[in-house]
């Protein structure tokens, strides 16, 4: 009786997001550990697993995602200033702000503008912790809510018990990294798990003249450079009855400077200096706290989680350009001169600071219940995110430059129902829905569907059908941002963004040929953008003024030319197109493939390694087109089960452009150790 009432408790909680799903041979795991049939997983989807990292050679998140379909993790942007040293995260053409990035399932605190958010997080995870890297293309409001209009990255971190401990340290040419990761071996019912990585990010430098607003930049940019800290605890236990309960805390601290390229404008035969050796130090902190408990009875799947993030930001940024009052100087129009150098005193100051605090805790459940051809999941989630900053106040302090500080916060509340009903052997049917209701733009509904048909023990068919949406940020409601050059004001009238996806593909295997097919079609309205304010130059307001549609064509194919060599071809089409302006949309590629040749001698004291190309063609950035390859390749050394010894080269054919920060050819070694 009292499972009854626990299971009826947890339904009442929010899901933190449908079943997360990687793959194995012939069957799909999904979030509550059930075994089903791959006809079940609908969308498309992708897992990256420790041995792929690892053949990889991957370091960090972004290098371990580099390989997956459809995900572009590109650097730069029209203003390449807000992303130096990060990366985007697009998947399948959507924004970055529209692909959801969750730790075990649930949400961290992180930056929250359309050029901020998920720039930076894929660098705060210890890699040494991670088992896998779940990702889902495509949009999957039902499930995850707001945010995954895109896709879903979802990074699951080993859980304590498995007895397997690591260290090891790795040199490159754009970062060195020392790590570790304690699991000590006992037999329970209570295990505990101990991480900690240190990685220094070496500066590199690229040329950048350029024009943008008749601003002439000229000289280097140095992205991100710096150190970063991560520590980690993590105990699990097991009450020996098919339940456990599970307290994660981690720590992520960083210290790292910029240094950007001079500027300078002319106007009316006055040429004027707006920057000069300008450099910036940011501080970010983040704490994440979680407590969950899973469980199982004959024909149940419960779930429920509680979970706190935070994270603090000290940004600094000091320009050497002379005194305006210095360089503009005239007998003539002196009021008028006065006031122009008093406007870029305040847009290009010689010091300016930014002080950010982020939030976010929540409460979620869920709970699966198998009866017959049917299985039922609902679930709930309630959450709030809070910001408290000096970007979010109109507040300056005459005389000593401070400034004021502001604070806003935005509540979600959900609960989402869907039914996986096998119909017959060959077909299964998904339809879901969710109910969500958000501060910031009231009561939404979203509803999804799924079909797959199997026409035999090699072929499948899959369609679906689903709504996203993405909740307007605290910074695009009430910023207020008067930085180099640019006024940007937020919106509080903002309305929701939402899309629609469609996808419909075949999927085949047979012996040793694997290979994947889909289309898909995705229309956003309501896109949250700039609209530069009547009679103000360089002042924005954010409006939902924009209508996209991103569609294309995706393949994969897999062989196993012998047991030890495996070979794998992906390609995607992308035209994504602003519908307002008809015109492209920027920072994607129209062409993406990727061919690799993978070796794994299965021998203790052999090799292991991984070759692949990474090819783009039509990338539009800053109104042009940029089209290159990459050949990367990587290689371990296996002394046994302890010792593992890595090498390797990216950009192998020392390709080079500044302006998407591609260095040219870089290297990496490593060693280590198991126990």
């Amino acid at each position: 009786m009292k499972k009854v009432w626990l299971t009826a408790l947890l339904s009442l909680f929010p899901a933190v997001a449908g079943a997360e799903v990687y793959t194995l041979p012939g069957v799909v795991v999904t979030a509550e550990n059930r075994k089903e049939t791959k006809d079940t997983v609908f969308l498309p989807h992708e897992t990256l697993t420790e041995k792929d990292m690892e053949r990889m050679g991957a370091s960090n998140v972004v290098e371990a995602l580099s390989t997956a379909l459809g995900v572009d993790l590109s650097s730069g942007s029209q203003d390449s200033r807000t992303v130096m040293g990060s990366n985007q995260l697009m998947i399948r053409g959507m924004n970055s702000s529209q692909t959801l990035v969750l730790v075990d399932g649930h949400r961290l605190a992180d930056e929250d503008t359309a050029s901020s958010q998920n720039m930076n997080l894929l660098q705060r995870f210890d890699l040494s912790q991670v088992e896998q890297i779940d990702i889902i293309r495509g949009a999957d409001g039902v499930s995850y809510g707001s945010s995954a209009m895109g896709g879903v990255v979802n990074i699951r971190t080993k859980k304590p018990g498995s007895g397997e401990s690591s260290a090891g340290f790795r040199l490159g040419e754009g970062e060195n990294t020392l790590y570790f990761h304690e699991d000590a071996k006992g037999k329970g019912p209570f295990y505990l798990a101990v991480s900690g990585r240190v990685t220094r990010v070496r500066p590199l430098s690229f040329w950048r003249d350029s024009f943008s607003r008749s601003i002439h930049y000229d000289g280097f940019d140095v992205p991100s450079y710096g150190i970063r800290r991560y520590a980690g605890l993590d105990g699990l236990y097991d009450f020996r009855n098919g339940s456990t309960l599970r307290l994660k805390a981690d720590y992520f601290d960083e210290d790292t400077s910029m240094r950007f390229s001079d500027a300078s404008m002319d106007a009316s035969g006055i040429h004027v200096v707006l920057q000069q050796d300008e450099k910036s130090r940011t501080e970010r902190t983040q704490w994440n706290t979680s407590l969950t408990y899973e469980g199982k009875t004959a024909g149940n799947v419960y779930s429920g989680e509680v979970y706190y993030s935070r994270l603090k930001k000290y940004s600094e940024t000091w320009n050497g350009r002379p005194d305006f009052k210095d360089q503009i100087h005239s007998p003539y129009v002196l009021p008028a001169l006065t006031s122009l150098t008093s406007r870029l005193d305040n847009l290009f100051k010689a010091r300016d600071y930014d002080r950010a605090f982020y939030e976010i805790w929540g409460i979620s459940g869920k709970d699966t219940i198998t009866r017959g051809s049917h299985r039922l999941t609902f679930g709930s989630e309630w959450n709030r995110s809070t910001y408290t900053g000096t970007r979010l106040s109109r507040e300056t302090y005459s005389g000593t430059g401070n400034k004021g500080e502001d604070g806003h916060g935005q509540t979600n509340g959900a609960s989402y129902v869907s039914d996986t009903w096998h119909v017959n052997s060959r077909l299964t049917f998904l339809p879901s829905v969710r109910l969500e209701r958000d501060s910031s733009f009231g009561f939404l509904g979203v509803p999804a569907a799924g079909l797959s048909y199997r026409f035999n023990d090699r072929m499948t068919w899959k369609t679906s059908y689903g709504k996203g949406f993405r909740a307007p940020s605290i910074s695009e409601r009430y910023i207020h941002l008067d930085h180099m050059g640019v006024t940007v004001d937020g919106n509080p009238d903002l309305k929701a963004e939402t899309s629609r996806s469609f996808d419909t593909g075949l999927e085949w295997k047979d012996g040793k040929t694997a290979w994947t097919i889909s289309w898909f079609d995705q229309k956003v309205k309501n896109l949250i953008d700039y609209e530069e304010m009547a009679g103000s130059a360089m002042e924005y307001r954010y409006v939902n003024r924009k209508q996209a549609e991103l569609k294309g064509l995706e393949g994969e194919i897999s062989y196993a030319l012998l047991p030890r060599w495996t070979v794998r071809g992906t390609y995607t089409y992308l035209d994504g197109r602003d519908r307002s302006e008809n015109t492209r949309l920027p920072n994607r590629s129209r062409h993406t493939a990727m061919l690799s040749l993978s070796y794994d001698s299965k021998a203790p004291y052999g090799l292991s390694g991984m070759i692949w190309s990474a090819f783009k063609k039509d990338f539009y950035f800053d109104d042009r087109n940029y089209t290159w390859n990459e050949v990367n390749l990587s290689l371990q050394k296996h002394w046994g089960e302890k010792f593992t010894a890595s090498f390797g080269l990216y950009n192998l054919l020392d390709k080079k452009i500044d302006a998407l920060y591609i260095h040219g050819r870089s290297w990496f070694a490593g060693m280590e150790m198991k126990w």
